[in-house]
């Protein structure tokens, strides 16, 4: 054995053993009471490892201090809790006069048994307000089911039918004064229309509901058909408001049509030669206006669907302007003829389309008598009996 291990081992002899200190009375009752409480205290079992949620445990019920401080405001406990406070509150303020803690508490007292009795009349004001208001409607129910007013509430429907079932009878027996009988007349009228119901969906889309009338088979009829008519308003839908442009357009190119072909008749070589040279004569300037008027049309047609653009471009070279070089070297006759052309593929063109272009040269309509030539517009041509086409000019 070496120096320094005989030392080593003379040093260890010589140390004190080590031991713990000694606990107090006192402590030792601690560490005891919470090593029971940690045997007593059931451990809580870890989550499942499937990663289920671990069931809830019940929860306590809402009493103690903190029940009371979570309780609503303008509740008896709510009530009692804030005037304690506050009065509190009052007490912990400056005072000339030394208050004693005891003091305080006895004002937060009776603070808050008064806030805890004002917390109770209230709820119970509260409830019987309640039970008047059921108690209002029931007899107001009561007192409609006796006058004959099965249906409560003051709709229209429920007063409409109400007063079929009050005057109903009258009306059967002829005993029905006259303002009952129009009384009765309006609510069977309005309970006897379709009604119309409009919903939207998430993007603005609007959809009509048409709901069927009301069964009225057991209530007898107004006196005399005496059911008002009432006022609706229909909303044109977009195909209707498109095929109104279509029929005035079309009608506005029947008869630019027509006078256009007036005009041609009373347009010279003198008056196309003015034109050419911008000085036109008042024949010339009107038959230019017309042929305006009628490329607007033809226009017209295509922008609405009637033409497409191989008829629209074919329609167009039909119609030479009357004021141009080309018009002058054709003659008013040639134009005439070109006219007649443009009118039998127009006529074509929107036969196709289910259109008919009426009142032309080309589709004069048919009159039999006086009566019928009377209701023809001024502008028209019209097929007499005998077979002659005439134009309708103004009076």
């Amino acid at each position: 054995m070496s120096r320094t291990d005989i030392r080593t081992d003379n040093i260890l002899r010589q140390r004190p053993p080590v031991t713990a200190p000694a606990l107090s009375p006192m402590m030792q009752r601690v560490a005891r009471q919470a090593a029971e409480s940690r045997l007593a205290t059931p451990r809580r079992p870890l989550p499942p490892v499937t990663g289920q949620t671990p069931p809830q445990q019940p929860q306590e019920a809402d009493t103690g201090l903190m029940g009371a401080l979570r309780a609503p405001l303008m509740s008896p406990r709510g009530q009692a809790i804030s005037q304690a406070a506050l009065a509190g509150l009052e007490a912990g303020g400056y005072t000339t006069m030394p208050t004693t803690l005891g003091q305080a508490i006895g004002k937060m007292g009776q603070a808050a048994l008064r806030g805890y009795g004002a917390g109770t009349q209230a709820q119970a004001a509260q409830r019987k307000a309640t039970l008047d208001e059921y108690k209002i409607m029931a007899d107001i129910a009561e007192k409609q089911a006796k006058a004959g007013q099965a249906f409560g509430g003051t709709g229209m429907t429920s007063q409409s039918f109400n007063v079929l079932l009050k005057i109903g009878e009258k009306i059967a027996n002829g005993t029905a004064t006259d303002p009952e009988r129009k009384k009765y007349a309006l609510a069977y009228g309005y309970l006897s229309k379709p009604r119309e119901q409009k919903t939207y969906d998430k993007d603005g889309n609007e959809t009509i509901t048409t709901m069927p009338a009301q069964d009225l088979s057991q209530f007898p009829t107004p006196v005399n058909g005496e059911v008002p008519a009432l006022d609706s308003t229909t909303k044109p839908s977009k195909v209707t408001i498109e095929k109104n442009k279509f029929i005035k357009s079309m009608d506005s190119m029947a008869l630019n049509l027509n006078k256009y072909r007036q005009a041609l008749k009373d347009l010279t070589r003198i008056d196309m030669v003015s034109g050419t040279a911008e000085f036109p004569t008042d024949n010339m300037a009107s038959a230019s206006a017309i042929a305006e008027g009628l490329r607007l049309n033809l226009k017209e047609l295509y922008e609405l669907g009637a033409l497409v653009g191989g008829d629209f471009q074919i329609l167009d070279n039909l119609l030479t302007s009357p004021n141009s070089a080309k018009a002058v070297k054709m003659g008013g006759s040639a134009l005439t003829i070109q006219l007649d052309q443009l009118e039998d593929i127009l006529s074509q063109k929107l036969g196709e389309k289910d259109a008919t272009l009426s009142g032309t040269f080309s589709t004069p309509i048919p009159v039999a008598n006086k009566e019928e030539y009377a209701k023809i517009k001024s502008g028209q041509y019209v097929l007499l009996p005998n077979g002659t086409i005439l134009y309708k000019r103004k009076r």
